[in-house]
């Protein structure tokens, strides 16, 4: 397998981010009043998958923070900020990730961050919500819009209040400057992002 072709697959991830704003599902006992939420960054996960040659590949990055605004009552008004620590990706190939690292990819001496910032927020539907936001990928910012399920929220056994979001996803990883290999390795990149967010 040729690492090389497998690592530049794995910058158009970038995202991704772009992604998560936050709504009350049916299954839980919702949480009216506004707060700030702040991402728990051990429980949530920035994950991708892109086609080299025939067959997905799949990897991920192990550091993601950020805050949600959010009242249950005026979905409308919630926003999100969400940042990748690109330095963190993990493809399970020290080497390959090294690489990735390096300035034929992330540049992350140069660019050490991916961040989505939402400009708007829809409901679409019962636990359902769409973001709009600035995706920022290797100092290039895109609008992009994604699709948002609200996978829980309420009380914890750790006595604090928690939220969780997933969002799934899709870029061209060429639209952010990265287009060695195509179509050997696919310009399009599946993002998916599920966060974990504690109240207060």
């Amino acid at each position: 397998m040729n690492f090389k072709l497998l690592a530049l697959g794995t910058l158009a991830l970038a995202l991704p981010l772009a992604f998560q704003a936050v709504a009350v599902p049916a299954s839980a006992t919702p949480v009216s009043a506004a707060a700030p939420w702040k991402v728990d960054s051990g429980h949530s996960s920035v994950v991708f998958r892109i086609k080299h040659v025939v067959a997905p590949f799949w990897g991920r990055f192990d550091k993601v923070s950020g805050a949600v605004q959010w009242d249950a009552a005026k979905p409308e008004t919630a926003s999100v900020e969400l940042t990748v620590d690109v330095g963190s990706v993990n493809t399970n190939d020290g080497k390959r990730d090294d690489h990735l690292r390096g300035p034929d990819f992330f540049s992350a001496k140069e660019f050490p961050t991916m961040t989505f910032k939402s400009t708007k927020v829809t409901k679409k539907g019962d636990g359902k919500l769409e973001a709009t936001g600035d995706l920022t990928l290797h100092g290039v910012t895109k609008s992009v819009t994604v699709p948002i399920e609200v996978t829980g929220e309420g009380e914890s056994p750790f006595k604090d209040t928690r939220a969780g979001f997933e969002a799934t996803f899709e870029i061209k990883r060429g639209d952010y400057g990265v287009k060695g290999y195509i179509p050997t390795i696919s310009d399009e990149v599946r993002i998916v992002v599920a966060l974990e967010c504690v109240k207060g």
